[in-house]
């Protein structure tokens, strides 16, 4: 498995960096560099929709609609396709393997603990950290938003976790969005929904309630879209959702038996063998029942194949344990109880990992 990086999501966040005058960190995205250098825009827009995947958007919305009309073509997202890794990615123009936000569940040697990142409280215990998420450096990257404020130009959140102004829902997002654009200055504004994902995962990707929520948001897009101008609206995803199976590593005891702690994500296990435990034994084991639903790495396996960057990061080397474990097909593997979840992500799957560049100029 490979990810490209030159021809991810992560090029939308360089060229927003470009266009503010901000170096870029990796490539940029040539199509939009182009429509931005022509209309030189008083605002762009980042609107990102959690887990609106291309598949997802084609599956519940018809050919003609606002969102699916103003698709320019697909993009890659970062690995592994997850919110934890792939909206840090696109806020701060870095891969996972150097923002460090590689999945939901990370070990952290230094204070030898599973932290699930965006909550701050520990995988097991369900408890606060001995070191909280924000007290280490290496998990406090600069996003577009400071980047961009500190070149004079403006930048602004409309989302659920600005403490001065949250957004809730899409109502919420884009109203805040509406009032800054117009305001004067030139400026970019981030945007985030937390669905379709939340939904999908609760009801699976094609169910009615997903396919509802999805057209709603379409439609709010495109009456939203007719009350700005001097914007370009750039609309994508973190990453997709497949329907999964989830299941628990305990119905393979020997199997289980062998493992200190997983981290990361159900479909992007890494795996920390207990101290006794035979590799041998793990690999012949995850032969006999995992062979055709993972793609099992070692450790150097993982960080020779640039998958989550080509920075070794902070604390990657640490997080992925042993080995990795990488979904191929729709199964989810838990080693504490899961939420009854219908549908998911971070594995290998095209429908996981590639999101839609949707462009919307209102010049």
């Amino acid at each position: 498995m490979n990810i490209d990086y030159k021809k991810t999501s992560l090029t939308i966040s360089n060229s927003i960096l470009k266009y503010f005058g901000i170096k870029p960190f990796h490539e940029t995205l040539s199509e939009l560099d182009k429509i931005l250098d022509k209309g030189q825009y008083k605002n762009v827009v980042l609107l990102v929709m959690d887990g609106l995947g291309s598949f997802n958007l084609k599956d519940n919305l018809s050919a003609t609609s606002f969102l699916r009309k103003n698709k320019m073509f697909d993009l890659s997202t970062v690995f592994p396709p997850t919110t934890a890794a792939a909206t840090t990615s696109l806020l701060t123009g870095l891969t996972p393997s150097e923002h460090n936000y590689i999945g939901w569940d990370m070990y952290f040697k230094d204070s030898n603990e599973i932290i699930s990142v965006f909550l701050n409280k520990t995988k097991y215990e369900n408890a606060n950290p001995k070191l909280n998420i924000k007290d280490r450096d290496y998990m406090c990257p600069k996003t577009l938003i400071d980047l961009i404020n500190e070149t004079g130009y403006k930048a602004y959140y409309a989302y659920p976790f600005d403490e001065s102004y949250p957004c809730y829902d899409i109502n919420d997002v884009l109203k805040r969005i509406i009032d800054l654009t117009n305001e004067k200055d030139k400026k970019f504004i981030y945007g985030y929904v937390e669905n379709p994902d939340k939904l999908m995962h609760k009801k699976g990707v094609k169910s009615k309630e997903v396919r509802e929520i999805i057209e709603d948001l379409n439609n709010k897009v495109e009456e939203f879209a007719s009350k700005v101008k001097d914007t370009l609206i750039i609309v994508t995803a973190d990453h997709g959702l497949i329907d999964s199976k989830f299941i628990s590593l305990e119905k393979y005891k020997d199997f289980y038996d062998l493992i200190e702690w997983t981290s990361i994500e159900p479909r992007a296990l890494g795996i920390k063998l207990k101290n006794n435990a035979s590799h041998f034994e793990f690999e012949n084991l995850y032969k006999k029942y995992f062979k055709n639903d993972f793609m099992l790495l070692t450790k150097e396996e993982a960080l020779q194949s640039s998958l989550f960057g080509s920075s070794k990061g902070k604390y990657l080397e640490d997080t992925i344990g042993d080995y990795l474990m990488i979904g191929l097909t729709d199964i989810s593997l838990c080693d504490i109880e899961f939420p009854k979840y219908k549908a998911n992500h971070a594995g290998s799957c095209q429908e996981e990992l590639t999101v839609p560049f949707i462009l919307i100029d209102r010049k």
